[in-house]
């Protein structure tokens, strides 16, 4: 019985062994050849293609969030400005007495409303 499987593992030995010790013929290697380019080729356009739609994708993130901080920046500024008007305005306002002087401050108001209200508009155009 010892004998029967060390013959079998001679054997299998053996085929294993001249199977590796085979060569392709030339038109075999070069055929092998030419499919691992056309594999190595699509393989590097795929990505290429991936990295370029990858790119695409960020870059337009990128322009996106770009915008946004540049609205909000613009609309932060706009009112900061109003605000600073409104100010100075009610501060010239306290030059007046009576109804001069509230009519004064109530047009300082409705301005300032009305440039917050001009700086959310332009602010949600540019979303």
């Amino acid at each position: 019985m010892i004998i029967r499987n060390v013959l079998a593992t001679l054997g299998v030995t053996a085929l294993v062994l001249a199977g590796a010790c085979t060569r392709e013929t030339g038109s075999e290697t070069a055929k092998d050849v030419n499919e691992a380019r056309q594999e190595a080729t699509e393989d590097i356009t795929e990505a290429r293609n991936a990295a370029s739609n990858d790119l695409a994708q960020t870059e337009q993130a990128a322009n996106s969030e770009v915008n946004k901080t540049a609205a909000e920046g613009q609309y932060d500024v706009a009112v900061t400005e109003a605000e600073a008007a409104h100010k100075i305005a009610l501060e010239q306002c306290e030059s007046l007495t009576g109804d001069a002087r509230d009519q004064c401050k109530d047009s300082a108001d409705k301005d300032l409303e009305l440039a917050k209200e001009s700086a959310k508009q332009r602010y949600m155009s540019m979303q």
